[in-house]
């Protein structure tokens, strides 16, 4: 359906951009907005650009805090009005008293993959402070 050899011609990630492009043609198709991963500023960029190409689909960035480094797309058929607001985020707020015994990312990162709701491949990204 979409020109994917053509348009991964350039990019620097395939992976990451082939997931784009998979899920813009799954928005084309069910005319349904869909969501991507968490991605890296560089694959953002490169996700924005390739959707700047395609006529039937539009992309929005969203996920967050407004600096944050890593965000997710929504991604749907021109048609359909994107909300930044959209962007599913699920946030979790866990308080303890850490002033001996600092936590870090690594103490948080098991516990919620054995939570029914927490699949490996719900795009998760901790912000630990």
């Amino acid at each position: 359906m979409l020109p994917k050899e053509d348009l991964l011609k350039s990019v620097e990630n395939p992976a990451a951009m082939t997931r784009v492009l998979d899920l813009a043609e799954q928005a084309i198709r069910t005319w349904e907005i869909v969501f991507t991963d968490f991605l890296s500023p560089p694959e953002l960029v490169e996700a924005q650009a390739i959707c700047q190409c395609l006529t039937e689909v539009h992309l929005r960035i969203g996920g967050g805090y407004p600096q944050a480094e890593r965000q997710r797309a929504a991604i749907a058929r021109t048609d359909l009005p994107l909300e930044e607001t959209e962007v599913p985020l699920a946030l979790l707020d866990i308080s303890g008293n850490f002033l001996f015994d600092t936590a870090t990312h690594r103490d948080f990162f098991g516990r919620p993959i054995g939570h029914r709701h927490c699949a490996r491949q719900s795009g998760r990204h901790y912000c630990v402070r």
